[in-house]
């Protein structure tokens, strides 16, 4: 099948997902569109797409969506591919799956066990069943539920929603603290913070937390073809985090954590699953296990590391999609060469916050100076170790400069805002700058 006869991809958010998406398939030939609810977003200033479309947020508004979309579907003659980019536009694709099937190509049968497995106490308990390590797991949904369940469980403990996109919806991502995960050392941290998230969702799970650091936690990144046969895979590490250890992967790096693919490869075919996934595990030095954490079954912000190792995903989930032969495609990672991806906003943020906070920390009037002095070099050593190596970053190339452009330029806007109302004796909870769509 030859370039000018590919369907087209119509790429759902053009954020760090969707971006990496149209890089992995401009070289192929292929054409990409995205559809983007924010006109402002950088990644649509990408010159890798070809069209632009302002459709209404999936998330808020899906029966608009649905109506804008078959009219896009329409314009082409063959049906377009469509990737997701969020667990919304999961969501999404399911509810509308059999009025869209008719104009667009759709990543999963209608039998998929893709919910299933994006119900975090669903999928720590079908893993535990077929023995795969997972922390322990429970559900609660009120205050007494919680301190009954606690009593089972050894702290600390971790707090989250039992599907990640409960927190997510219009107005209450900052509503329970901007954060994905809380931490809860003692029992009454975790009353503390459940009273907090209720009034968002009454449902949460808790579960044991498995103790590291960010580069603790790995993922296995894949594609299993409609036969369940896995057809290219790579492996990462997270370096880090922000906010540490609850937060969104900020510096990624390809390493071989062999492992976890077999694992990951057995987790998805007991759940019959053929698609695109991010297993994500964190290793737990006591035991020397990998526990299973989480699974991202879609394009996920760091696909796009693949690359640097000779994996391209998209290409083969677009390939398989549209009936093309399949290879098996196998990750170099090379030797004394680092393969990292970053979300240049977020790292640039967090790295700021850090310093400022540090600089904040009371010091006697006279070692003051020496003090500061040591604590900004500290920092830009340790920022200079992140960013070694070969990199992709989220926003930010040399070949499609415009995106990385606005990002900064964002960022920048934002900072000065921060200062401004810093100075001014103001407190912003919810920070300031670029980020993602949630």
């Amino acid at each position: 099948m030859n370039g000018t006869s590919r369907p087209p991809v119509f790429v759902m958010n053009p954020y760090y997902s969707g971006l990496g998406i149209a890089r992995s398939l401009r070289a192929r030939g292929v054409a990409l569109i995205a559809l983007s609810s924010e006109p402002d977003a950088p990644g649509a200033k990408s010159r890798y797409f070809d069209r632009v479309h302002i459709v209404p947020n999936g998330r808020d508004e899906p029966d608009a969506l649905f109506r804008r979309l078959t009219e896009i579907a329409r314009e082409h003659r063959v049906r377009p591919v469509i990737f997701p980019t969020r667990d919304f536009d999961i969501l999404f694709l399911h509810e509308y799956r059999e009025a869209l099937n008719p104009f667009l190509s759709l990543p999963q049968p209608q039998e998929s066990s893709i919910l299933r497995m994006m119900d975090k106490l669903e999928l720590a308990r079908f893993a535990s069943g077929i023995e795969i390590p997972a922390p322990v797991t429970v559900t609660c949904v009120s205050a007494e539920d919680l301190e009954r369940q606690m009593q089972a469980l050894r702290f600390p403990v971790i707090m989250k929603p039992r599907f990640a996109y409960q927190w997510r919806r219009k107005g209450q991502w900052e509503r329970v603290g901007a954060q994905k995960a809380i931490i809860a050392e003692t029992a009454v941290e975790a009353l503390s913070s459940y009273r907090r998230v209720a009034d968002v969702t009454q449902e949460v799970i808790l579960q044991e937390y498995v103790p590291g650091e960010d580069s603790e936690i790995v993922v296995c990144c894949c594609y299993m073809d409609k036969q369940q046969e896995l057809k290219g895979h790579f492996t990462a590490r997270k370096l880090q985090q922000v906010p540490a250890l609850t937060g969104t992967g900020t510096v990624v790096e390809a390493i071989d954590v062999a492992p976890i693919v077999p694992t990951s490869v057995r987790l998805l075919k007991a759940f019959g699953y053929s698609g695109l996934a991010e297993i994500e595990y964190k290793h737990d030095r006591r035991t020397d296990t990998y526990v299973l954490i989480e699974i991202n079954p879609r394009h996920w912000d760091q696909h796009e590391l693949g690359s640097l190792v000779g994996v391209n995903l998209s290409w083969l989930a677009y390939a398989d999609m549209i009936g093309a032969q399949l290879s098996q495609c196998a990750p170099n990672y090379g030797v004394g060469i680092r393969h990292k991806w970053v979300a240049e906003a977020e790292l640039a943020q967090g790295s700021v916050r850090k310093i400022w906070g540090e600089l904040q920390m009371p010091a006697d009037t006279a070692g003051s100076f020496k003090r500061r002095a040591s604590t900004i070099a500290r920092n830009v050593g340790e920022l200079n170790e992140l960013l070694s190596g070969r990199k992709i970053f989220g926003m930010s190339s040399f070949g499609d400069p415009l995106p990385g452009i606005l990002t900064w330029l964002r960022l920048g806007a934002g900072g000065l805002a921060s200062l401004w109302n810093l100075l001014a004796g103001k407190r912003r909870a919810d920070g300031s700058g670029y980020r993602p769509a949630q």
